[in-house]
């Protein structure tokens, strides 16, 4: 992940002189259809600006790891068929739990209507590229590791990656020299989709999404 940042941010910044860049940072959130509860996290940012109306931009924002509300069945194995006390089953099933963390990346162009980039009240959008990578894990109920052991056939953990496009449109306002407070919303979609093998559990991943994002934008002149 920290490679493909590193060349995001290359992308986005080697091909341009500029004098000026917005770092910026705050808080977000993600909701996508489905019964689950919105995601909390933060976001980061770095932005640069063409001219007073347009700008390049990326953002990285992370979402804290959600339960689902639905458990799944894991299944259990011996681990010596000789230690399980008679009477217990030698394949139990229990209940699980999966959680589930976003990490998205967005970049693309930025308009500004208004006073513009660095200057009072302006309204923004424009249209995002949107990779984004989700981590799983396991949350089983308590059982007797020393008799038994979960089935790798029932491990629902693992990573996921998608590609998608993407729409986003806000508000800021800005005193110079002291910064910027910005709102956001965005709404992406996914177009491809991959999973590692590990990865058995995918319901919580939306393919419409919501991000709401606040925070404040500092400029910086070189």
């Amino acid at each position: 992940m920290n490679r493909i940042l590193s060349f995001l941010i290359v992308l986005l910044v080697g091909n341009f002189t500029f004098s000026q860049v917005g770092i910026s940072a705050g808080l977000s959130a993600l909701k996508g259809f489905g019964p689950n509860k919105p995601w909390g996290g933060f976001n980061l940012g770095i932005e640069v600006p063409r001219d007073d109306q347009t700008s390049y931009y990326l953002r990285y924002t992370h979402h804290f790891s959600q339960r689902d509300i639905d458990s799944v069945p894991v299944y259990l194995a011996p681990r010596d068929i000789t230690t399980i006390p008679p009477g217990q089953p030698l394949y139990p099933t229990i209940n699980s739990i999966p959680s589930m963390n976003y990490n998205i990346f967005q970049f693309g162009t930025r308009y500004y209507i208004g006073s513009g980039y660095d200057f009072g009240w302006s309204g923004y959008g424009g249209t995002d590229f949107v990779l984004t990578f989700n981590k799983v894990k396991a949350n089983h109920a308590p059982y007797d590791e020393t008799l038994y052991r979960v089935e790798d056939y029932s491990v629902y953990e693992g990573s996921a990656f998608s590609l998608g496009f993407g729409l986003h449109g806000g508000v800021k306002y800005s005193v110079p020299p002291m910064g910027t407070v910005f709102f956001d919303v965005s709404i992406a979609y996914i177009l491809l989709y991959q999973q590692n093998s590990n990865f058995m559990y995918n319901e919580m991943i939306q393919p419409l999404t919501f991000g709401f994002n606040l925070g404040f934008r500092k400029d910086i002149l070189w």
